[in-house]
């Protein structure tokens, strides 16, 4: 994370909850510099069909400039403007977990972003104050996770690793995110733009919506084992080299850490 002042460019027409109507003036915020005591998950639901989503995007790779590991973004296509990934016509990117996501969160105007977890839901030009605020807040936790590609090319093998300075208990969630790809994407300027790059794509769950349940006590390191097999189907396809592994740890309280790791493949 930078530690001078910074700015961080925001889309004022995120102000409105509802995805049309939302006008394109842009602003900055002024983001004082914060010690980060933990990494924050921002999850970004979005969708293809939505003209306000890419300003959304723009948000987040400013933020990700700004905190750099200490922010982990999830964009999450849901809702009436997202493709379903099953879709033959066009590469579709939402998932049915994430539409799981999405309604218990009772979200139905988009761009909307979770930030760690805790509710409401808010819109773009809130999460650089509201992350600011909460990777400032100290965590006993400590999150780290690996990933690998098999050998034949069609399991990632993952590892999680868990220490808590105090005991705690929560659940252990762990996802599967790709980057760079290339499909349709609704602008409110630029209208419909079929070579869209969309990162932090949320492709699936490893070990269901809610994770393995976890108690830790104080400075016992734990560490949990996951695989998941490499989607290739007519509809959806993992680029490996594109894909990263999230692991978060969540309770009532909300997101207590959250860890990021690029898939390792032989290439």
């Amino acid at each position: 994370m930078k530690k001078s002042l910074s700015y961080i460019l925001m889309s004022a027409g995120l102000i409105l909850a509802a995805c049309n109507g939302i006008a394109e003036d842009d602003r900055y915020i002024e983001v004082e510099s914060t010690k980060a005591e933990r990494t924050v998950l921002l999850e970004d639901f979005t969708g293809q069909n939505c003209v306000n989503c890419p300003a959304a995007h723009r948000t987040i790779e400013a933020l990700e400039e700004q905190y750099g590991s200490h922010l982990i973004a999830v964009s999450i296509h849901a809702g009436h403007f997202g493709i379903p990934a099953t879709n033959k016509r066009y590469t579709g990117l939402m998932q049915e977990e994430g539409q799981a996501y999405n309604d218990r969160y009772g979200i139905e105007d988009y761009p909307k972003g979770v930030i760690d977890g805790k509710r409401p839901p808010v819109n773009a030009d809130q999460w650089a104050s509201d992350i600011f605020n909460e990777i400032s807040i100290p965590t006993p936790l400590t999150v780290g996770v690996e990933a690998a590609l098999s050998a034949d090319g069609k399991t990632i093998n993952i590892s999680c690793s868990l220490k808590s300075s105090e005991q705690l208990s929560g659940n252990l969630v762990v996802w599967v995110i790709e980057s760079s790809i290339i499909a349709r994407q609704e602008d409110l300027n630029e209208g419909r733009i079929n070579d869209y790059v969309h990162n932090n794509v949320f492709r699936a769950c490893v070990n269901g919506l809610d994770g393995d349940a976890v108690t830790l006590s104080a400075d016992n390191p734990e560490t949990k084992t996951y695989s998941i097999a490499v989607k290739d189907t007519d509809t959806e396809k993992w680029a490996p080299e594109n894909l990263a592994i999230v692991a978060f740890v969540s309770n009532s309280s909300g997101v207590q850490q959250a860890a990021k790791s690029n898939v390792i493949t032989n290439k």
